[in-house]
């Protein structure tokens, strides 16, 4: 049913057009009968709005099931919607807002000729931080969160073939040395959607990051917390904020895992 009245402005044909339209697109594929069900709709009315979603293109109706699906039309539409949006403003409000209620360095980065370049940083302590956190910033792929997340998104072939061109070399005792110590450290970012840099950089400066995704499921870049400690207690909650506003933020640009 339902959950909301229509407005006093609004048409309710209308309405129901884009109830039905919302409908079809959590479901995939529906039958009329499970419109009726979920939308608590008069079917005779059910029918006619299919219909003339299906006329004006925004519906596809199965010839065999008698289903309804979303066209190609309604998805560019959806495309379109995203691409207008302006992400940065809305990585900046959530880079805002993760440092606000954190209390630590919340970060935007990026992947650029095979290293991580900093665009966006909010700090609400003004903290003398390194050259990582700060804006125009430019780090190793493989020594940060952000850019082992970003790693974590492509084939195991294509990791190593960066890797030959990284010309990787030790930062701190903790840095990723080999091929085979990187593809360990990817796997354990795959199995909990986040990676760690434990002093990995630099001394000193611990982060967790993770990808931001986008509609057609590439990697925008990644988001990252850093702080000068962190324990057990601080990575689960921290990993737990930032998968939460990161996920978010990835459904508005378009992500779906399906």
């Amino acid at each position: 049913m339902p959950t909301s009245s229509p407005s006093s402005g609004s048409v309710q044909s209308i309405d129901r057009a884009f109830l039905v339209l919302e409908t079809v697109a959590r479901n995939d594929s529906i039958s009329l009968n499970s419109l009726h069900k979920e939308l608590g709709l008069n079917k005779a009315s059910l029918l006619r709005i299919a219909m003339t979603l299906c006329d004006n293109g925004y519906l596809l109706r199965d010839a065999k099931t008698g289903d309804y699906s979303l066209s190609l039309k309604a998805f560019e539409i959806g495309v379109r919607a995203v691409r207008n949006l302006d992400y940065i403003n809305l990585v900046k409000g959530e880079l805002e807002t993760l440092s606000n209620e954190l209390g630590i360095i919340a970060q935007f980065s990026v992947e650029d000729n095979n290293e991580l370049l900093c665009l966006e940083s909010f700090d609400k302590n003004n903290s003398p931080f390194s050259i990582y956190t700060r804006v125009g910033g430019r780090s190793p792929l493989y020594s940060t969160s952000a850019g082992k997340a970003i790693l974590s998104t492509y084939s195991n072939e294509e990791i190593l073939r960066k890797w030959e061109l990284m010309e990787a070399k030790p930062l701190t005792p903790n840095t990723i040395r080999t091929a085979d110590e990187l593809m360990q450290d990817i796997a354990r970012i795959r199995e909990r959607n986040y990676a760690l840099d434990m002093e990995e950089n630099e001394p000193g400066l611990f982060c967790v990051g993770t990808v931001l995704m986008n509609y057609n499921r590439k990697p925008l870049g990644a988001i990252s917390l850093s702080s000068r400690s962190m324990t057990e207690e601080d990575q689960a909650r921290y990993a737990q904020a930032l998968l939460q506003h990161t996920q978010r933020l990835s459904s508005m640009l378009g992500y779906s895992n399906r």
